[in-house]
């Protein structure tokens, strides 16, 4: 006959984590030793500067606007549904913007502005690593409503045409780019690679990396890309969440 056991024991057996839970454990803590190790790398690249100004509202970004005005070069890739930043160059620093999207979000948010072409000259095209037409998939956030580059998917409904930053300084008659702001959505590390490739002389570099939730890049490519720019001689000089910039070394 089996030993029966007391009605405490029954209880304790019951209070004892099972398998799962103990196998959940490994995961918890892999994922935020990552997150630390994440959080040192940039503790480490970060070379912060004084005298920084953040423009924008609601998607600001922080760059050195030290040597910018109305001879600048400004090359913006992303309008979506805020070009503030743009609005804020142009106001107070007399920048003329040349702003790319190809998207019919980016359509319609520079046509609600209507702000006059002498200061933003608008070109219905995307930046990419490569000339011709690109795959974008539906917007993951459809409020928000930005495309996702690059997309290879069953789901890439979307083809837009899209320019390397070469084609187009070519075509605007350009020998470098003072500011170059990089929000599209996927594309960035294909088009930052263009850039170090072929030596594209771009002074500072406004980017928000897309990787993991939804995006087909991981959070080492991230890291690649950022010690790729390190190694070209440019410094991080500030980050916000995905948001980086930087500014090439002049010594």
């Amino acid at each position: 006959m089996p030993e029966s056991r007391p009605a405490s024991f029954h209880a304790r057996a019951a209070s004892i984590p099972g398998e799962a839970a103990f196998s959940k454990k490994p995961m918890i803590a892999s994922g935020w030793l990552k997150d630390l190790r994440f959080q040192i790398f940039y503790f480490l690249v970060t070379k912060a500067r004084s005298g920084l100004i953040t423009l924008g509202e609601p998607c600001p970004w922080t760059i050195d606007a030290t040597n910018l005005g109305a001879n600048s070069h400004v090359l913006s890739a992303g309008a979506g549904n805020d070009i503030s930043f743009e609005k804020a160059l142009i106001a107070l620093y007399d920048c003329k913007v040349v702003l790319l999207d190809p998207s019919p979000t980016g359509l319609a948010t520079v046509q609600k502005e209507n702000l006059p072409i002498e200061s933003l000259r608008f070109l219905p095209i995307g930046l990419a690593g490569l000339d011709g037409v690109v795959n974008f998939e539906q917007p993951l956030d459809p409020n928000e409503g930005s495309f996702v580059g690059g997309g290879t998917s069953n789901f890439s409904s979307h083809q837009f045409r899209c320019q390397t930053p070469s084609t187009l300084m070519l075509e605007l008659g350009w020998n470098h780019i003072d500011l170059l702001k990089i929000d599209i959505e996927g594309l960035e590390y294909e088009v930052l690679r263009h850039i170090l490739k072929n030596q594209v002389r771009v002074q500072q570099i406004c980017v928000e990396f897309h990787h993991g939730g939804g995006f087909r890049h991981k959070r080492k490519d991230t890291i690649g890309a950022v010690l790729a720019l390190r190694r070209a001689g440019y410094h991080l000089i500030h980050r916000s969440s995905w948001d980086h910039t930087f500014i090439r070394r002049t010594d």
